[in-house]
């Protein structure tokens, strides 16, 4: 079953007697796709429709920061909201982007919407006079090492005047504590202290191993590969 948006109220409460398996909200182009999923969405709220809703997002553009920039705020938006279960991304081209590329763009959204977690989330502070480190070389480095772990939260904080409170939630955290040197928290619990800054990823690796959260990328890459296949 497929609805863009232009539906009124009588035809939508007509799927509550068709029950089908599940609908793909495709809004029609002359239509705000926010105000029209939310339209969606409210008519099924107040008349109890227990619905699966797939986004069908329809690729409009060549340029990757757009690509993220319309899914976000056209699709992200809604699925933040509590409004629908998954995305399906088209290429109408066949070419434009990589199936591989749009795989990894929905999961993403998914991962952004707390939908579903495919990779590691990283939580990083916007940097100020007080960062011990260079944020975005580091940054860059953790997630070179642990940017394959799903379910996991890695916090990097410049500082630990504001750190552990900006990490609350997260799994880990590498917090700048004076030139040089940083540590490293579990929760928010301090486990190591004083680690230099040239050992510090490896000793983040070696504490995430520690509680059992490590996953190989070779283990990974074939488990993204199988469900794929499946």
């Amino acid at each position: 079953m497929t609805i863009d948006g232009t539906e009124d109220e009588e035809t939508l409460l007509k799927l509550k007697e068709i029950k089908p398996c599940f609908a793909l909200l495709r809004v029609n182009t002359d239509l705000s796709r926010l105000h029209a999923g939310r339209r969606v969405f409210e008519i099924f709220k107040q008349n109890d429709i227990d619905l699966s809703v797939i986004h069908h997002f329809i690729v409009e553009t060549d340029d990757t920061n757009e690509l993220a920039l319309q899914m976000g705020t056209q699709v992200g938006a809604l699925l933040n909201d509590g409004n629908g279960d998954g995305i399906l991304v088209e290429d109408p081209e066949g070419s434009t982007f990589s199936v591989d590329f749009l795989r990894r763009t929905g999961f993403a959204l998914l991962q952004g919407s707390r939908m579903r977690s495919t990779k590691t989330e990283f939580v990083s502070c916007p940097s100020c006079g007080r960062t011990l480190f260079d944020l975005q070389e580091t940054t860059a480095a953790i997630t070179e090492a642990t940017g394959h772990l799903p379910g996991v939260t890695v916090a990097v904080m410049g500082c630990i005047v504001n750190g552990p409170g900006e990490m609350a939630d997260a799994d880990f955290g590498y917090v700048g504590t004076v030139p040089g040197k940083v540590d490293l928290y579990y929760g928010k619990e301090v486990v190591k202290k004083g680690i230099k800054n040239e050992d510090a990823v490896e000793a983040l690796v070696d504490l995430i191993k520690e509680y059992d959260m490590w996953k190989e990328k070779e283990e990974e890459t074939e488990e993204e590969e199988a469900l794929v296949v499946n």
